[in-house]
């Protein structure tokens, strides 16, 4: 089993880990190498001659071509486009297993790439003092082992998107709308609920137009924030950009939230609506906020949610699972 690509992104430490993870728990041999024709965000898995390709893009459209592979599995995949050998990825989630150890595994072409430096220095952060978000910060051994009440506690911390840092007209409208529903979404909560939190990773963009919901920097650091995600039942999410999902709805399910979002347009096996989320009906419905979270208040649902959804990521996302759902399906459609 060979896994290849040609720049490590931060859109591929969930499968580079998963496939370390893997590796080491079947006691076989870790091969990452470099492959320069792999496209950006996306890389090669190799097994038993079959070829497979994963697009980690946040956009829907395609990165590479699906016939010129065997499987291919993408990330951001419309319902329209699930046929023949395409298949979803479902949520990417930044994570990390073992950072330091992977790291001796690694091809030298990989290691030593200049396009790589920022993953191979979050690697070797192992207790995240000097990056954002470090892999030791990350690693899934870190991760919630169980469901804890906490009362049906709100959380919510999003980001702004300038639209003028976007040439292209569509995005610009995407984000006027996005940022209209995050400060509206923070605002209605924080009125409404006394055991929220909420707010916005300051920055200029966000400061001009919305300072009364600036998060402080002990905050807003990926170390802090998943320290808070612990202490929290449920997690408000909503589209991020491309109107795909963002990785917040993965850490949510991984830390076994209940989960409230704006519709999600993108395919995601056995996820459903009053199972694993409440949907809002539409990408500006901030105003139905309130009432789903008093539904999932109602009886504690929130509790059944957060423990269908650890379930769910045990799953789907875990890396004991990541490669042995892709090498079932994989199975499945031999012919």
């Amino acid at each position: 089993m060979k896994l290849e690509l040609s720049i490590w992104t931060h859109h591929l430490t969930h499968l580079v880990y998963s496939y370390f993870y893997y590796c080491r728990a079947n006691k076989i041999d870790v091969n990452i190498v470099y492959n320069s024709k792999i496209k950006f965000n996306s890389a090669l898995l190799i097994v038993n001659d079959k070829s497979i390709l994963f697009d980690y893009s946040d956009d829907v459209k395609f990165i590479d071509l699906p016939n010129n592979f065997d499987f291919y599995f993408k990330r951001s995949l419309l319902e329209k486009d699930k046929k023949n050998n395409i298949f979803p990825l479902n949520f990417n989630v930044p994570m990390a297993y073992k950072s330091h150890l992977l790291l001796l595994k690694l091809n030298k072409d990989l290691l030593f790439h200049k396009f790589n430096k920022t993953e191979i220095g979050r690697a070797l952060d192992i207790f995240g003092l000097f990056t954002n978000s470090g892999h030791g910060t990350l690693d899934i051994r870190n991760y919630p082992k169980n469901i804890s009440d906490f009362g049906g506690n709100i959380l919510y911390y999003t980001r702004l998107w300038n639209p003028d840092n976007n040439p292209d007209k569509e995005e610009k409208e995407r984000r006027m709308l996005q940022n209209e529903f995050r400060i509206n979404a923070c605002r209605i909560i924080k009125r409404e609920f006394k055991n929220a939190s909420v707010g916005l990773y300051s920055d200029s963009f966000s400061n001009k137009l919305a300072p009364d919901l600036l998060l402080p920097p002990d905050k807003s650091d990926k170390k802090s924030y998943l320290k808070k995600l612990t202490q929290y039942n449920i997690g408000i999410a909503d589209d991020g950009l491309k109107n795909t999902p963002g990785w917040k709805i993965g850490e949510y399910l991984l830390y076994g939230k209940a989960v409230i979002s704006t519709p999600l347009n993108v395919c995601i096996d056995n996820f459903k609506e009053h199972v694993n989320y409440e949907i809002l009906s539409s990408r500006s419905s901030f105003e139905e906020i309130p009432g789903k979270i008093e539904f999932l208040l109602k009886e504690k649902k929130y509790l059944e949610m957060s423990e269908n959804n650890f379930i769910w990521s045990t799953r789907y996302l875990h890396p004991k699972n990541y490669i042995n759902r892709i090498l079932n399906v994989i199975r499945e459609n031999v012919l």
